[in-house]
This record gives structure tokens, sequence and C-alpha cells, in this order.
């Protein structure tokens, strides 16, 4: 009977200090969550392809949301770091697993915010530096490229049409455009339609809200943490700055691109028994298809290194019709060897070479 009693006291005492052992760490600030996605407390193997995944949904925020968002990163990361200095200093007892758990939360903030940077400098050749006022510039050669379609690959819910991809946002002329860039080099200013400025403007928003995290708290975060390294930080948000300046400069340029009309492509020997099979299969890929010039005078027999076919191919063009007049984009379809001498269905194989206006 007495052993029962002294069980039940213990348990009494387990279940009455319980709440002041818990209260040695207290409740922190609110983890951030974003798109619906588990809160950025995870560790392990799985904790950089998180961190990517969170930092592309940011392209579906608002200003306020991401303000937002930054906001409880920023306090719950500068919190952890607040609690475990503590411990350090013997203000706070130590407790490995919690002190583990923070220190998780410490890089995994950092992680995300580093990738964030990636991104950033993933979208454009310009390498900012600050000259010798202090001021943050860059080289205007080579011409200043800021890509438009990075996006893409990693946000692939955000896109409307699947096959759109619109051109980069270059220099020429010390003017910023929308540009065509053909195999053989030199940025040609071109005009995109709704569709292409649709992806620029996803992207847009994209580097636009990466500045807005920087700006928010994220780059004071970042300097505080890692004084030595403050102008590589303050090197992503320029870079995130000018980017949003060129893309805008382009777009209100759109319109304003002279354009040069060109002869259309000289038809082949093999446009009249083909063109009627290829236009269809330009059509499925968009239905501002209106024509298509095959320009080969036979097949291509595309090989193995053994000398075996793999494919047969001819090349032509698809015009598509823009609100600046008939565009054409080099294209190519080919027929899959199937053995025995024997080719498979006609279908499209490759696109390239840069656009241009037809008269």
């Amino acid at each position: 009977m007495k052993r029962i009693q002294f069980t039940l006291l213990f348990l009494c005492a387990i279940l009455v200090t319980a709440p002041i052992f818990a209260q040695t760490l207290p409740q922190g600030p609110e983890l951030p969550e974003l798109m619906g996605l588990k809160p950025m407390h995870i560790a392990g193997d799985e904790t950089d392809s998180f961190m990517e995944k969170t930092a592309w949904e940011l392209v579906f925020m608002t200003p306020d949301q991401v303000k937002a968002f930054t906001a409880k990163l920023c306090n719950r990361a500068n919190w952890a770091r607040q609690i475990l200095a503590e411990m350090e200093e013997g203000k706070r007892p130590e407790d490995n697993t919690v002190a583990q758990k923070l220190i998780d939360e410490c890089k995994n903030c950092v992680t995300f915010l580093l990738k964030l940077g990636v991104i950033a400098g993933q979208h454009t050749n310009v390498q900012m530096k600050k000259n010798d006022q202090g001021a943050w510039t860059y080289e205007v050669t080579p011409a200043p490229e800021f890509r438009t379609n990075m996006w893409l690959t990693k946000a692939p819910q955000a896109k409307k049409k699947p096959d759109v991809m619109c051109p980069p946002v270059c220099m020429v002329n010390y003017k910023y455009y929308f540009c065509e860039q053909p195999f053989g080099g030199g940025n040609i200013p071109t005009v995109i339609d709704d569709d292409e400025m649709y992806v620029a403007q996803v992207s847009f928003v994209l580097l636009r809200n990466i500045g807005i995290v920087y700006e928010s708290g994220a780059l004071a975060l970042l300097k505080k943490w890692y004084p030595d390294d403050q102008e590589r930080f303050e090197r992503t948000y320029q870079t995130c700055l000018l980017y949003l300046d060129s893309v805008t400069k382009a777009i209100e340029n759109n319109d304003k691109v002279e354009i040069k009309y060109e002869p259309m492509p000289a038809a082949g020997k093999m446009n009249a028994s083909m063109k009627a099979k290829v236009l269809p299969l330009e059509k499925a890929v968009t239905d501002k298809v209106v024509d298509c010039v095959v320009t080969s005078d036979g097949w291509k027999v595309e090989t193995d290194a053994t000398g075996t076919p793999i494919r047969r191919v001819i090349y032509g063009y698809s015009i598509v019709q823009t609100k600046r007049g008939k565009q054409a984009t080099r294209v190519s379809w080919a027929e899959d060897y199937q053995g025995g001498g024997q080719y498979g269905a006609l279908h499209a194989y490759g696109v390239g070479g840069g656009k241009f206006y037809v008269k």
C-alpha cells in the first residue's frame, strides 16, 4: 500500500511540475508557413528541396503576404538565435535536444534566404559591384541579359500555356528590350505578345518578391548574423532592383520596337507534299499559327554511332499572327525509324534559331 501511495504521489508531482519544465523554453513566434507547405522547422535530406520549392512559391504571393511571411521568418529566427545565446551564456539551462532544433531553425532560415540569392543570380549575367564612390554599378560589356523563363522549370503550375516562352531582356544601344538571340549571336529587339508578356510579368513578380523579402527584414538579419558577408547579401538585393528596372523598361519599350519585315522563306521541294501534314502539328502547339513553309528539298536522316537510322527530319518555318504582323520561327519535323526501312508518324521535332517578321 505504501508503495502504491508513493507512486501516486510521484505521478502527481510530475503533473504539477510539468508546466514549469515546459516553461524553460518559452513559446516562440509563429513559424512561417507558405502556400500550404509545412512549417520551416524540418531537418535532414529534404531540407534543400523544400527550401527551393518554398522560394519559387513566392511567385504567387502579394507584396503584403511576402512582408508578413518575412516578418514571421525573421522573428522566429532571431528568437531561436536569442535562446541559443542565453543557453551559451548560462542564462538558461542547457538542453541539447532543444538546442539542436533551434540550430536547425536558424540554419533553415539562412538556407532559404541564400536560395533566394541563387535564384536572383540565375536570372541574369550581370555582376553587380561597388564603385569607388560606394554606389552599385555593373559592366555594360557584354550586354546585360535578364532571363524571363527561369521560374518555369520550378513553378510549372503557374504556366497558362506550357508551350509559351518569353525572350530575355537585353540591353541594345543602352536601352532595354525583349530580344531574340539567333544562333549567329547578338541581341535583336523584338515585340512579345500577350502570352509572352504574362511569362515576363510572372518572372518580374518573383524577383520583386525576392527583393521585398530582403528589404522587409532579411537583409538586416543576414548582415547582423554575417557581418563579413554584408556586401554579398547587398549584391543580391541590388541585382533584384536592377532586374525589375530592366524588365519594366523592356515592357515600356515593347511597342516602340522598329520591326524589319523580311521576305517569306523560300519553299523547298518538299513543301508541296508536306505542308498539309505539318500545318496541323503546328496549330496543335498554338492557335496563332496561320501558315507553314517547308524549306527542305529532301529528308535528312539522323543516325547513331553505328550508322543505324534514328529518325529522318525536314526543316521549315512556322508562321504565327501577332499584333505587329506575321512572325516566322525556325522549326523541324521528324519521323522516327521503326526498323526494316520503315518510319513512324510525323511529329513536331525542334524549335530554334530565332524569330523574324515576314511580309
